[in-house]
């Protein structure tokens, strides 16, 4: 399988606040790059909750680009690929958020969710935050660092897929049926277009319907 795991944290309860991503590029099954970036977010606001969660000062990033500077190098990370997050809700919002911000187009992608696959893969399990879920796969990670939460993220899909048997990632959206949500240039993501599709469309499982 082939795929990019990402996580963002970000200095505020603002989508558009992202202080860090890290990325995990899997290739055929096996990661191929393992990455982060800093970020200096704007407005440059900082919420003293959040950086008791990751750890990232002001200081820390003050100095570092801009999510706009860094994109073109990382785009290739993200589009024409599958994107897996652990509430893939929250990091793809951020991107997108993020990226409109900025006037960038946004790219092609789809994306899965390893909280709800988790959800489905291991019901007994009492909590599938992603550290209980790496405690109980015996994953090692440190939780809350966007390098670390991309790597635990990727290693946790590929563990599902491995504890049953599945081979593609089309194969993991029909047995747990759950199919790939999707982005692309030009959808809209504004909250009345959301709760339109919705009721139109429930058993999808795409942005619109589900951020």
């Amino acid at each position: 399988m082939d795929f990019t795991a990402i996580d963002f944290e970000t200095a505020t309860s603002k989508f558009t606040s992202a202080c860090s991503l890290g990325w995990c590029v899997v290739e055929n099954n096996k990661i191929v790059e393992r990455e982060e970036i800093l970020i200096r977010p704007e407005p440059f606001e900082f919420n003293k909750y959040n950086v008791r969660i990751h750890g990232i000062k002001p200081d820390m990033v003050e100095d570092k680009p801009t999510f706009d500077m860094y994109w073109d190098s990382i785009r290739d990370r993200i589009e024409n690929r599958t994107v897996i997050a652990h509430n893939a809700s929250f990091d793809v919002r951020v991107l997108c958020a993020t990226l409109a911000g900025y006037g960038i187009e946004l790219p092609e992608f789809k994306y899965l969710c390893t909280v709800r696959l988790s959800q489905k893969a291991y019901p007994e399990l009492e909590s599938h935050k992603l550290n209980n879920l790496c405690d109980a796969l015996g994953i090692s990670f440190r939780h809350h660092r966007a390098f670390d939460d991309a790597y635990a993220c990727a290693m946790a899909f590929l563990r599902i897929a491995e504890d049953y048997s599945l081979e593609t990632i089309a194969e993991i959206e029909e047995c747990f049926d759950m199919p790939s949500g999707e982005i692309y240039p030009g959808i809209d993501l504004s909250p009345k277009h959301r709760r339109r599709s919705h009721r139109k469309s429930a058993h999808k499982h795409a942005l619109v319907t589900n951020l």
